[in-house]
């Protein structure tokens, strides 16, 4: 039996099967180039939202450090304010009783030696001992005995007539203002150093935040990439590549908590 084939007909159906098989690789070329681009961008979209959580998560820590760090510094302010105002209390009543032991030693000055005498010097000597705060007493370079007897059992030792008067002539030292204020001082430098560690924590925490916006501004280029089918969408990809990179790079050179 002959075959109908004949040698006129062959090279067309040859060509035919060739161009359909071209169409085919081409079409298989396309879907591989689709998938590819979709598998790229879902892993940039997974990573770019993953690194974005742990990006917010930082800057939530920081920020939750730098409002705890604020509220202490506010505390210890007050405290400052507090022991400011104790010293400032202080300084007053000390230089109260200087004046009084003052106008009591002009007395004693120009009051014969007797009963009368030895009474205004045993008041300058109770105010001395009583009064004085402990700043005072030590800045004035008064016996630390009699002060010690009477904290011990109140009992009150008169001080020797010249300790009386050449103390009246001393004024308060240098060393005593800082003693007084020493408190003070401490907690100021204190509620300093926690307020600028309260704005360092903050501005970390912003750093993270900013990162995060990196971040999403990645997860935009390439989800937008998504919704081209032409070279285009690899354009985009390629600018969400290089933002999430960016943003890799700096979230890696921040203080982390």
């Amino acid at each position: 039996m002959e075959s109908n084939a004949t040698p006129e007909n062959t090279p067309a159906v040859t060509e035919s099967q060739t161009s359909a098989e071209v169409a085919a690789a081409a079409d298989a070329a396309s879907k591989a180039s689709v998938e590819l681009f979709e598998l790229c961008a879902a892993i940039l979209l997974g990573l770019g939202a993953t690194l974005g959580s742990i990006a917010g998560y930082q800057g939530g820590l920081w920020g939750g450090k730098s409002i705890e760090s604020f509220g202490m510094s506010s505390r210890v302010t007050t405290k400052s304010a507090d022991a400011g105002t104790f010293a400032d209390a202080k300084i007053s009543s000390d230089s109260l009783v200087k004046l009084q032991v003052i106008q009591l030693v002009s007395r004693a000055e120009h009051t014969p030696k007797g009963e009368e005498r030895d009474f205004l010097l045993h008041q300058i000597s109770e105010l001395m001992i009583r009064e004085y705060s402990d700043e005072a007493y030590d800045a004035i370079g008064l016996p630390l005995e009699p002060r010690k007897k009477y904290d011990a059992d109140g009992t009150l030792a008169d001080l020797p007539e010249d300790v009386v008067f050449e103390a009246s002539k001393q004024d308060f030292s240098k060393d005593y203002f800082q003693w007084m204020y020493e408190e003070k001082v401490k907690h100021t430098v204190k509620a300093e150093e926690l307020f600028a560690q309260g704005q360092h924590e903050g501005t970390v925490g912003d750093q993270f935040a900013l990162d995060g916006v990196y971040y999403t501004m990645s997860l935009f280029f390439a989800g937008l990439g998504l919704v081209f089918k032409s070279r285009v969408r690899w354009g985009f990809f390629s600018l969400g590549t290089l933002i999430f990179l960016g943003a890799l790079v700096y979230m890696c050179r921040l203080e982390w908590a």
